[in-house]
């Protein structure tokens, strides 16, 4: 059987150099993911308080216009002013 070659010092340490700058590359990759990420869940929480504010204005349009409705005193006044009656939602 054949010994294998001993490298060289130089390039081990050719390998060295190559192989910690890619991790070092790579470490900073996951910084950046992870900076993302904490973007991304500011965003998300951001937009959660945004629907959650508009489903409760929802609900409030809505329990209002069953009010309006119910009372049936309220007209809407439509194109040119003239008016109609408040209908159901489509």
């Amino acid at each position: 059987m054949a010994r294998p070659v001993a490298r060289t010092l130089a390039a081990i340490d050719a390998d060295l150099h190559s192989t910690r700058t890619i991790r070092r590359d790579a470490e900073k990759e996951l910084a950046e993911v992870r900076r993302r990420q904490e973007e991304l869940a500011d965003l998300e929480a951001t937009l959660l308080i945004t629907i959650d504010t508009r489903s409760r204005l929802v609900d409030h349009l809505l329990d209002e216009r069953l009010r309006v409705a119910g009372a049936g005193s309220l007209r809407l006044s439509g194109p040119g002013g003239a008016s109609r009656p408040l209908t159901s939602l489509p």
